[in-house]
């Protein structure tokens, strides 16, 4: 090993327990030592198996006495408030005016799961149909330079949970946090079919935030005081705007057009259906309350939305970087903590890409 490899392995090192102090400032000394071991043992083990999270730490005990000690700290752990708030002042600076921020749920199964706590039936994203597991709600921003996702907000949750809403609840929550968390900048929220409800619609609109939403096909809008299927509707536009992108390291070549809508339930504000050819077999529709003067206007709104695609790659690096559906602690609590962590884990991996 060289000088120079000696050199970066150091700054690595060095910047990681930086991370992590910053992550656990505030705590006790105790809670402040298990989760700078937990950082280090995930970012080593790149496992969320708390057997080899202990093995990681390479400490002058027997093994199952480390992971005793991390299991019973992880399952009794009550500040999360402070870890996401001390997360959050970390990655403030990042923060730009009108960004795009990716709003997206995802699911952590269990198949072959009997004994997890809360464990219940969830939509199964990667296989379709549902499957034992728990659901998360993932907010992420794209970073201003590598375009990188950047979690801004990571709740894992259950419907078995005593005080468990709703799903939409939870979004909601994020949502709260992320309109906190940028303060007087602008942003857009960029979010799948999924959000296509008249709830979130409302919410967003009592917010006053901007929003990219792709439509569903049952979806009815208010054209010249009529109401149409979007599908039908969308027809009426051909596309007339050229646009040449990359999609998931696929070319296309789509067409643009735009009309002037409302919403049912939002009756008298001013909205914009977007119907984008070329990708699929459908056109791709997307709403937005964003005002549209130009056709650079629309080229940026498009683009925008093809942005969402970014938070996939989170979910790549949850599942297979570090392997989160494969985390066998019984307990709901540490199971939250290990999401926390790893999603931190990856903030922290784009802000050392930011600054190459």
């Amino acid at each position: 090993m060289n000088k120079t490899d000696k050199t970066d392995i150091y700054q690595t090192k060095r910047a990681l327990t930086q991370f992590a102090e910053k992550l656990a400032e505030g705590l006790s000394k105790p809670d402040q030592k298990f989760i700078l071991d937990m950082v280090y043992g995930l970012i080593k083990s790149r496992s969320p198996i708390l057997t080899e999270i202990a093995r990681a730490l390479e400490e002058d005990t027997r093994l199952l006495y480390t992971v005793k000690r991390l299991s019973n700290r992880a399952s009794a752990f009550s500040h999360f408030s402070r870890l996401e708030q001390n997360y959050l002042n970390a990655i403030q600076p990042q923060l730009r005016d009108d960004m795009y921020v990716i709003v997206d749920n995802s699911d952590i199964t269990k198949s072959f799961g009997q004994q997890f706590e809360h464990l219940q039936r969830v939509h199964d994203g990667s296989r379709g149909g549902t499957e034992k597991g728990y659901m998360s709600a993932n907010i992420s921003i794209a970073s201003t330079k590598t375009k990188h996702p950047m979690p801004v907000y990571s709740h894992l949750f259950s419907a078995a949970e005593e005080y468990f809403d709703s799903t939409n609840v939870e979004t909601y929550k994020g949502l709260n946090k992320v309109q906190k968390l940028f303060g007087d900048k602008a942003y857009t929220l960029v979010m799948e079919r999924g959000y296509d409800s008249n709830d979130v619609f409302q919410f967003i609109h009592k917010q006053d935030a901007s929003f990219i939403v792709r439509l569903q096909d049952k979806r009815y809008l208010k054209y010249q005081n009529k109401n149409y299927p979007v599908p039908e509707l969308a027809l009426r536009r051909k596309g007339k705007i050229a646009l040449e992108t990359t999609i998931k390291g696929k070319d296309y070549q789509l067409k643009i057009s735009y009309i002037n809508v409302e919403l049912p339930c939002l009756p008298k504000v001013p909205l914009r259906m977007i119907v984008v050819y070329g990708y699929g077999q459908k056109p791709m529709k997307l709403l937005t309350n964003k005002p549209i003067k130009s056709k650079k206007e629309v080229i940026s709104i498009v683009k925008g939305y093809i942005t969402r695609w970014r938070i996939e790659e989170l979910f790549r690096v949850q599942k297979q970087k570090y392997r989160l559906e494969q985390v066998r602690t019984l307990s709901f609590n540490s199971l939250c903590l290990i999401y926390r962590l790893i999603n931190d884990l990856i903030g922290h991996h784009t802000l050392l890409l930011e600054k190459e």
